[in-house]
């Protein structure tokens, strides 16, 4: 390892591919991957919420005009709820991932510990989350997680580690895209879907702002929000991958340590604010974003030998 603010990459990117693989790296993988499933969990819990009420607030409001003030009750009260010990929960499982992510990339990058993470798990809850030892390559195979990330065994370790930051950063650019083009349409589809039976139904002004309007104020609100932090972290991510390739096989401007270093904090930085994307959608998206995920790192390597040369 190296001292935290002089990082030497290692020699080729054969030393990345036999680390990724080996038990101290499968599990920090296995774990990261199951505090981050855990924050999805919180933030299903609140969408569930929020969900019931987008859809029982318009029948309600037909069958009982006058539940209209308690239905923006609960709506506020469970706004209240989500915004307060259920984003907290979220947020530390999101951290603790996002912690445990980057200790698995010092590791296989042979990077030494930077900033100090005070959401870092200990040693005993990452292996109590990862399971136990015997079982972490069985797990990540059954998981489809070894060879996590695609590199050139001949690869200057400097670009080596370069192309994997870029393909996280690039991957997870694709999938958030996804989402935010998803939820988008999700909420257009819902808004019209709501005024359409509002209008069929022949419901009041009246009915129609305080039973319908008023408790779904605070699910419209989670909504934006959360599309809003989605398309904004999607464009950090373009910025950092397209930066990271840039510098690829740049002669001029060849990658430093130092450049590696910035690279990997702004990745943590992204992985901890990030908004969670469902995993029905990771899992949809996964085959063809891995493809495009190795051709760009097989391109990537092949340009930076051919402007080494």
């Amino acid at each position: 390892m190296n001292d935290s603010n002089d990082y030497t990459p290692p020699a080729t990117g054969a030393t990345l591919l036999r680390r990724q693989v080996e038990l101290d790296a499968l599990r920090l993988l296995i774990a990261q991957k199951r505090l981050y499933s855990r924050a999805k969990r919180w933030v299903s819990i609140r969408w569930f919420g929020m969900l019931v009420i987008g859809l029982a607030a318009p029948i309600v409001a037909v069958i009982w005009p006058q539940s209209t003030v308690v239905l923006g009750s609960i709506a506020g009260a469970w706004l209240f709820l989500g915004r307060t010990l259920l984003m907290y929960v979220q947020k530390k499982s999101t951290e603790q991932a996002a912690a445990v992510q980057e200790q698995f990339d010092f590791y296989v990058y042979e990077m030494s510990a930077g900033t100090p993470r005070p959401k870092l798990p200990s040693l005993e809850d990452i292996s109590l989350v990862a399971g136990p030892d015997s079982e972490l390559a069985a797990v990540a195979a059954r998981e489809n997680m070894l060879g996590w990330y695609v590199v050139a065994d001949n690869d200057p370790g400097g670009v080596a580690v370069a192309i994997a930051q870029r393909s996280n950063a690039a991957y997870s650019y694709r999938l958030l895209r996804f989402t935010g083009i998803i939820w988008s349409v999700v909420a257009v589809i819902w808004a019209a879907a709501l005024t359409t039976i509002c209008v069929v139904t022949g419901l009041t002004l009246v009915t129609f702002l305080l039973g319908v309007v008023l408790p779904l104020l605070p699910a419209f609100l989670d909504v934006t929000e959360y599309i809003v932090g989605i398309i904004r972290s999607a464009r950090d991510r373009e910025a950092l991958y397209r930066d990271i390739e840039s510098r690829i096989g740049n002669t001029d401007d060849p990658i430093t340590g130092e450049n590696l270093r910035v690279w990997q904090e702004s990745l943590f930085e992204l992985r901890r604010d990030t908004p969670t994307v469902p995993d029905f959608i990771y899992k949809l998206q996964r085959g063809k974003n891995e493809a495009a995920m190795s051709s760009a790192a097989a391109q990537l390597s092949k340009r930076a030998r051919t402007e080494g040369e």
